[in-house]
């Protein structure tokens, strides 16, 4: 797509068609190391495939989605309702919706889970009665069980509300992940997701835009979180700081960036982990959106998160041509979707259409 400006309706296609993509792709290969993943698969993917007896995705056809698009799916569907209102009610009323769908019993994580199962139950208590509160102390004193991946796989939909208005998707990217993430480390990964998918829109972003953009609302989300008196504190890694690592790690160790990113920083269920690997694949890769897909369906454990992520980065920024043109067609007849209208609603909410 160099030299050719990519329509806003075809970043916004490639922005959800890449979030699908990647988390199919990574589902075949999620929680598999890389070596049991060339192992399995007989070398690096590079289409949709199977997924294996020992994945996640075990039964499951070549091309289905997981919770990393689904959840945000539902999300964009109330936010449709909401006409783009980005609220707390809106993100639970799309937990509450995804509960009840096929993708919850063999997907939701440990954080989703224990917020969908308790919405579900106490439909008429108060959110901060037990958000920020959830499990015992063993479960809290694992961070990552608390400021888990989600928080940012879901964040894109934030980054759609507001093309290059990075403050605004930051805004409503905590609003919205309040919901299931009430600390500020997984905020600040949701913020720094928002924020780059919300540069990532802007027509001559590039990917120096795109990185300093996630790197301001990793930073910024983080100090409003903190702000707040409706926050769980509790201790972690700052995503921030993990992010800087990242950058340094990509630019210095390009021949072996999917290893070292993989060992350094780390490719496991944190957010800490997954959004600061997920754009150091992509600088590793410099700007190959591709490229940097297939590494992070390869890196091993996250794969579904980390690709989703690079996924809806990339798409938003490269637009959907980059994709091979039978991935929409996959991804449309496997999860019985139809991203074409989809992303026509989006443009008719935001009066882009």
């Amino acid at each position: 797509m160099e030299g050719h400006t990519v329509t806003l309706q075809n970043k916004y296609l490639g922005c959800v068609l890449g979030a699908a993509t990647g988390d199919a792709l990574g589902a075949a290969t999620e929680p598999l190391s890389t070596e049991q993943i060339l192992q399995i698969y007989g070398g690096r993917i590079a289409d949709f495939v199977t997924p294996s007896e020992q994945s996640l995705s075990r039964g499951r056809k070549a091309g289905q989605i997981t919770d990393a698009f689904s959840i945000p799916y539902f999300l964009c569907q109330q936010l449709f309702c909401a006409k783009g209102q980005a609220s707390r009610e809106v993100a639970e009323e799309a937990l509450r919706q995804w509960g009840e769908s096929p993708w919850f019993a063999p997907f939701a994580g440990m954080t989703t889970r224990k917020v969908v199962n308790r919405l579900k139950q106490n439909d008429k208590q108060e959110m901060w009665s037990y958000a920020g509160h959830l499990g015992n102390k063993l479960f809290k004193g694992h961070y990552y069980a608390l400021s888990s991946n989600g928080a940012a796989v879901k964040a894109w939909p934030a980054g759609l509300l507001h093309p290059g208005d990075m403050d605004a998707a930051i805004q409503d990217a905590i609003e919205l992940t309040m919901a299931s993430h009430d600390d500020p480390l997984s905020i600040s990964g949701a913020c720094a997701m928002a924020a780059a998918i919300s540069q990532a829109l802007v027509t001559d972003a590039s990917l120096y835009h795109i990185v300093q953009a996630a790197k301001y609302g990793a930073r910024q989300g983080e100090k409003l979180a903190r702000s707040r008196k409706d926050i769980w504190i509790y201790p972690g890694p700052s995503v921030s700081r993990r992010l800087d690592m990242a950058i340094d790690v990509a630019l210095l160790q390009k021949d072996n960036a999917m290893e070292a990113l993989r060992d350094i920083i780390g490719s496991g269920p944190a957010v800490a982990e997954t959004l600061p690997t997920a754009i150091g694949l992509l600088i590793a890769n410099q700007g190959d959106v591709l490229a940097a897909l297939f590494d992070g369906v390869h890196i091993g454990d996250e794969t579904a998160a980390i690709a989703s992520i690079i996924g809806a980065i990339g798409g938003a920024w490269r637009g959907a041509l980059i994709f091979p043109k039978h991935y929409l067609a996959t991804i449309q007849q496997a999860n019985d979707l139809d991203l074409l209208k989809f992303v026509q609603q989006w443009l008719q909410m935001l009066g882009q259409s």
